[in-house]
């Protein structure tokens, strides 16, 4: 198998503990603790393993296996369209969401990552990337309304020229001693910002691994990288929608944070803040104290949470009853 980067050709004798830093499709790309990488797949189909992942494997006839799954300090995790909960990442301590003038921002799955990250749990930032455009201050005034719930928002560009790579200052000192996510539409340039923080770009050859689909390659494999000054980064695929996994989001507030300050002052203990009298939550969008669009991005979320637990079975509606 050609690789452009080092792989430990010789099996262990004995168990083996290392972390997954690439999944593509069955394969996994793992390191071990003494920073060699090894090729391995899941010992069976039903395992659920992702980048970030540590796992316990074990040698069998020519090939190394994953037998086990280590407990996991952080899980990100999305809702299917039935509504069952699809892991993306493990053991994770912050999610970037990437967001930039062009391709235009989408506020509503800014707000989903947002929550999903608060119930994963882990802290979130924003990030806004091709700052050098002239309609980026645009963009960075929306963003403005993130600053109440208390979010960071860093400004920086992708440009490689010494002039603006001085611009990566901030998205360097939040990755620091992290290990974080970058999550994002298409075309903000995740891929772009992550070339400029490691010099870790050595990855396997994929193309006999990846499988072909309806005549077209789909490549959805998140990929591990240590940053140069410190911190750790997952680079995901773009997208263009997501929803939170539902069994992970809060029930009442659904992880939006001035929901989650204004709950205890309404007058129902269960109240969903949809139409219930007496709600902390529409009272304080009515004085302005809490934005409306991020009141309406809550409605959304608040909506299909409802119908994606519709769709689960009986069992799994009743039991959260």
């Amino acid at each position: 198998m050609e690789t452009d980067c080092k792989l430990h050709g010789l099996l262990p004798t004995k168990p083996l503990i290392a972390e997954v830093i690439a999944t593509y499709g069955r394969h996994l790309l793992l390191r071990d603790a003494a920073g060699e990488r090894r090729m391995a797949r899941p010992m069976g189909r039903h395992m659920e393993i992702v980048c970030g992942d540590r796992v316990q494997c074990r040698a069998e006839s020519d090939e190394l296996l994953a037998e086990s799954i280590l407990p996991r300090d952080s899980f990100l995790r999305r809702s299917t369209l039935r509504g069952r909960s699809e892991p993306l990442a493990a053991n994770l301590s912050q999610l970037a969401v990437i967001v930039a003038p062009v391709p235009a921002p989408d506020l509503f799955l800014i707000d989903r990552y947002l929550c999903a990250a608060a119930s994963a749990p882990m802290h979130a930032v924003i990030v806004l990337n091709k700052c050098e455009l002239p309609t980026a201050a645009a963009v960075r005034q929306e963003l403005e309304q993130y600053a109440a719930p208390g979010y960071e928002v860093l400004s920086v560009s992708a440009v490689a020229s010494n002039e603006v790579t001085a611009g990566l200052a901030p998205l360097r000192r939040a990755l620091l001693d992290q290990t974080t996510i970058m999550v994002g539409q298409s075309g903000v340039g995740k891929s772009s910002l992550t070339r400029l923080v490691t010099s870790d770009t050595a990855d396997i050859a994929v193309g006999g691994l990846m499988r072909e689909e309806e005549g077209r390659h789909t490549t959805t494999a998140s990929r591990l990288y240590d940053c140069d000054a410190g911190g750790r980064i997952i680079d995901s695929p773009g997208v263009r929608d997501f929803a939170p996994a539902i069994d992970d989001l809060e029930r009442t507030t659904l992880g939006f944070r001035e929901v989650s300050a204004l709950a205890a002052q309404c007058r129902f203990q269960d109240c969903s803040h949809m139409q219930e009298p007496h709600c902390a939550v529409r009272a304080a969008v009515d004085s302005g104290a809490m934005h409306a669009r991020r009141y309406e991005s809550y409605r959304r979320l608040r909506r299909l949470y409802d119908e994606l637990w519709e769709k689960r079975p009986e069992r799994d509606r009743a039991a959260r009853r």
